[in-house]
């Protein structure tokens, strides 16, 4: 790849292909309906209306649909950001650690997955949870005192990403003294406490973000760009493929087919059909593009009741294994064979479930991808009727954290908390259900399910490949003897996604929560609790909220005897129990 190419902005546009059988002639009404009514124009022109009706909801629309130029917005400050990567590599700088929550860190992971560093670039890690063990091992990983940490944050009063930040200047501080501030980089947006702190805090750059542009639409701008230049990716060509998707989807004007629009009433017309859970079926490179899709998709639809539930790394199995509520959505690239997915999405088509295809022709292609799907999660809003920019619910487990971290800070520990229900075999089981064994609890836990529900993991562990095995065996098992869907996030990541469709959304999901004790914690400096003691409550507040909302929870304490041994004595269970 050269990162000096130019790119044609209109060049191709992806290839996506809607199979959608007795679905397509409600897709095609609702298409009609949209064009007769010039829905593409009014898009464009911010026109609240075409979601909400409230003038004070229409008002906060219109406040936050910068992000639909922010590409061509970006592109003349290309320069700016590549000359800024040029600077801290010449300053020595040897890694790149980004550290925030939601739609300041989705966009670089996705990226760090789909490109190879550059040439001449720095290699990229990404913080976004409060687990002590990972913050660690991020902490182990890299050469502190020649590693640049960009602490991303819109708002500039997000815990996680500020906790991360202070944590971090008090090592380098340690190291560098009053020179720490050389190594941190903020992102933010205008007038953010957080602009004053970094300035107080001599950080090397601070970047002013858009207001208008909210977080999980914000990946065409500093909040992605930033580190993907870091990391060496041709962030002009991203830009301009992105503005010949802008330019399909009717920013210039009428267009005589929008690809934006099609996939986002497909979607939504799916969604009022009853296939809601858009199953995402990628090659191995790509499937972090799922936890970007994940809060995009969730977080805009999952209120009032409604709501597509993006599922990423749902084990892709035959058609009977499936219910009447899925959409198959395979993106990939044209040159890249993955047989046995396509084949197998092939044979979902043929037995009559939807499915959508996208490819593309290399991972430059992610910027147009990320529009179109913008596009199309506030069109599929549209279709169901509901505010695609608000994130109403997302609140409710913060206000609980908050509530239990203000009785750590005046009396040194959280709430004594009830006893289990059942503790065997070093698990403990915090349920509403029965059981006289463990076998039992999960047992009458699951008897609950019923068709068209899913199932949401709930980890706040220490994400490790051997732990994410175990979690994927215990979705696959679930899969196959229930016919459900399956979810699985590590928390507080999901927290700032999915978290808002698993309160305001469709009363569908059955959340299994694993906690664990914290054997190695960290402290957090300013602070009176440590990182283990926020995560605790951060998972304690979730439940709260959940269960606030009447959904149906089972909590497993794993204990100190090992995270992964604890989930394979829990998967051993559960296959007891569902056979």
């Amino acid at each position: 790849m050269n990162p000096n190419r130019m790119e044609n902005p209109t060049s191709t546009i992806p290839a996506m292909a809607l199979q959608l059988g007795s679905f397509q002639a409600a897709v095609d009404a609702t298409l009609q309906d949209f064009n007769a009514r010039n829905f593409t124009a009014g898009f464009w022109q911010k026109q609240a209306d075409l979601w909400v009706q409230d003038a004070e909801a229409q008002q906060s629309v219109r406040s936050f649909m910068g992000w639909l130029r922010v590409a061509e917005t970006m592109l003349p400050r290309v320069g700016e950001i590549e000359e800024f990567a040029r600077e801290v590599k010449a300053a020595g700088f040897q890694h790149v650690v980004v550290m925030g929550m939601g739609g300041s860190t989705m966009t670089p992971i996705v990226f760090k997955q789909a490109f190879q560093q550059g040439p001449d670039a720095l290699p990229l890690s990404v913080l976004d949870t409060t687990n002590p063990a990972t913050v660690r091992e991020i902490e182990q990983s890299v050469p502190l005192a020649q590693t640049l940490f960009v602490v991303a944050s819109k708002s500039g009063t997000t815990a996680e990403p500020l906790a991360f930040g202070d944590y971090f200047y008090a090592r380098l501080k340690e190291l560098k003294g009053d020179k720490a501030g050389e190594n941190f980089v903020a992102i933010t947006d205008p007038g953010s406490k957080f602009v004053t702190q970094a300035t107080a805090e001599g950080y090397r750059r601070i970047f002013l973000n858009f207001a208008e542009v909210g977080g999980r639409f914000s990946a065409l701008s500093y909040f992605g760009l930033v580190p993907a230049a870091l990391y060496g990716i041709d962030i002009k060509t991203l830009l301009e493929r992105a503005i010949g998707m802008m330019r399909a989807t009717g920013a210039e004007g009428q267009v005589a087919q929008n690809p934006g629009l099609e996939l986002g009433v497909a979607l939504g017309v799916l969604a009022q059909q009853g296939r809601d859970k858009l199953t995402l079926v990628v090659p191995d490179n790509l499937t972090d593009l799922g936890l970007w899709l994940e809060q995009l998709i969730a977080e805009s639809t999952g209120k009032e009741g409604k709501g597509i539930l993006p599922l990423a790394g749902d084990p892709l199995n035959g058609p009977e294994v499936y219910g009447q509520d899925r959409v198959f959505v395979y993106v990939g690239y044209e040159n890249q064979p993955d047989e046995e997915n396509r084949r197998k999405v092939a044979a979902l088509a043929a037995a009559g479930h939807p499915v959508i295809t996208i490819l593309m022709q290399d991972a430059l292609d992610l910027g147009q991808e990320f529009f179109r799907w913008e596009v199309a999660t506030a069109v599929a809003s549209a279709v169901l009727e509901i505010n695609p920019f608000d994130q109403p619910n997302v609140q409710a487990a913060k206000t609980a954290t908050d509530q239990l971290m203000k009785v750590v800070v005046e009396q040194g520990a959280l709430p004594q908390e009830t006893a289990p229900i059942l503790q065997e075999n070093g698990l403990d089981y915090y349920a509403n259900v029965a059981g006289g064994s463990g076998v039992e609890v999960l047992r009458n836990f699951f008897g609950q399910s019923q068709p068209g529900n899913f199932l949401c993991i709930q980890a706040y562990l220490h994400e490790t490949p051997a732990l994410n095995q175990e979690l994927q065996a215990l979705r696959a098992l679930v899969q196959e003897r229930l016919h459900i869907a399956t979810a699985s996030g590590y928390g507080p990541r999901f927290l700032h996604s999915t978290g808002q469709y698993h309160k305001g959304g469709p009363d569908t999901g059955l959340f299994l929560q694993l906690t664990t004790d914290h054997a190695q914690d960290l402290p957090l400096p300013g602070r009176p609790y440590t990182f283990g003691t926020f995560q605790n409550a951060q998972a304690a507040g979730d439940l709260r909220a959940l269960q606030d909302y009447n959904r149906r929870t089972l909590r497993v304490h794993l204990g100190s005897g090992g995270e992964q041994q604890g989930v394979t004595r829990l998967l051993q269970a559960l296959r007891e129990a569902l056979a």
